[in-house]
């Protein structure tokens, strides 16, 4: 038997055969056919019409004697014939409807926690807010389990703006003091001084850097010395009540750790379109099916909270 695929690899197949890139996608995928499924299923859903080639010669090659082909079950090779034969028979509309489908019947609480078991596991998940506030969606992952892959992802599909949300205690651990001393932002959105990790980094723009700053932030082991200020990373102070007290990306991004066992600091930035627009319900919903990304809203991590916290509370007295 083969070992689950590593998520920043499956993002990375995903994001080539999406982008139509070949050379990545042979990167990517090797002779690996389980990587071949996941990639053709992708360039089928996006129309990548090179990548579909590149994909179908591969898993041929694979079936015909190559490298892992004896280690492959009947079950991988049947995906790879049911990924071709589903695109071909089901049209757009159908599509359409089975997604309208699944989100009328989606469980509030099975859905987060789905997310709190892909944040745990070191998966993203896209957090949207309400629209009478920012309407926007955020992806989410826990700041100790970023690595320099998942940084580009987040980079290439989102502002750029990468922040981390962090407790008001940590704040004051690592000596992070608010960006500015009156905060009229809208949303009274906490930044802190920009920082950048000082040891083992360039300049702290790259993927690579940036992710070490960001594990920096999450390691109770990391100093206020540690850090360069300013820097490339924004940290948010979040409030001490989560979401039932600001229901924001900052509170959120500090919450789905902690409820996942994790050391209480998440990524965020906002997701766009290509042309730079603020991505809306429709194109999160496009991103979250195209890369097997959990989509949930603060709403619903909120309502999560009260009716597990109201039952804690019940029990205790």
């Amino acid at each position: 038997s083969t070992s689950p695929m590593d998520e920043s690899r499956r993002l990375r197949v995903l994001d080539a055969a999406a982008h139509d890139d070949v050379e990545e996608l042979k990167r990517a995928v090797g002779m690996d056919l389980e990587a071949i499924v996941l990639g053709l299923k992708a360039a089928i859903e996006g129309k990548s019409a090179k990548s579909m080639k590149f994909l179908l010669e591969s898993g041929i090659h694979c079936l015909e004697g190559g490298e892992k082909a004896t280690k492959q079950s009947a079950e991988t090779f049947q995906a790879l014939v049911s990924a071709i034969t589903t695109a071909v028979c089901q049209g757009a509309n159908t599509s359409t409807q089975d997604k309208k489908h699944e989100e009328k019947g989606s469980d509030p609480v099975a859905n987060v926690e789905g997310a709190i078991k892909d944040i745990k596991d070191g998966k993203f998940v896209i957090v949207q807010d309400a629209a009478s506030r920012e309407n926007e969606g955020d992806l989410i992952i826990a700041a100790e389990k970023v690595t320099p892959e998942k940084m580009a992802f987040m980079v290439n599909y989102t502002s750029g703006i990468i922040c981390v949300g962090i407790t008001n205690e940590r704040c004051k651990e690592l000596e992070l003091p608010q960006m500015v001393v009156r905060n009229t932002e809208s949303h009274q959105t906490a930044f802190t001084v920009s920082v950048d990790l000082k040891h083992g980094t360039t300049t702290g723009i790259s993927a690579g850097d940036r992710a070490k700053t960001i594990m920096a932030l999450a390691d109770p082991k990391t100093k206020p010395e540690d850090f360069a200020r300013p820097g490339h990373i924004f940290p948010l102070r979040a409030k001490k009540g989560g979401v039932l007290e600001r229901p924001g990306h900052t509170e959120t991004s500090v919450d789905l750790p902690r409820m996942a066992g994790l050391y209480p600091a998440g990524v965020m930035s906002e997701i766009v379109n290509r042309d730079g627009s603020m991505a809306r319900t429709p194109e999160l919903q496009d991103l979250a099916k195209r890369f097997g990304i959990r989509m949930v809203t603060i709403e619903e991590i909120i309502q999560y909270r009260q009716k597990k916290e109201g039952i804690a509370k019940k029990t205790t007295e």
